[in-house]
């Protein structure tokens, strides 16, 4: 994403529209990713939620 473009509340409001949405079909959480080189969207989860540690893989069909 081009810098001029972040940080303007955008995903935020993304993510808060999304609560309730999740939480009437009865979802715990809602996962998101982030790679580990970006910096800004570990820090906006960071804020939103906790934080867990895993290994994800992607696993070729072919």
């Amino acid at each position: 994403m081009l810098e001029g473009h972040r940080r303007q509340g955008v995903a935020t409001a993304l993510i808060s529209a999304l609560k309730p949405i999740a939480a009437s079909r009865n979802a715990r959480v809602i996962f998101v990713q982030a790679d580990h080189w970006d910096d800004p969207a570990i820090a906006l989860y960071t804020k939103l939620g906790d934080r867990e540690d895993v290994l994800h893989f992607d696993i070729p069909t072919a």
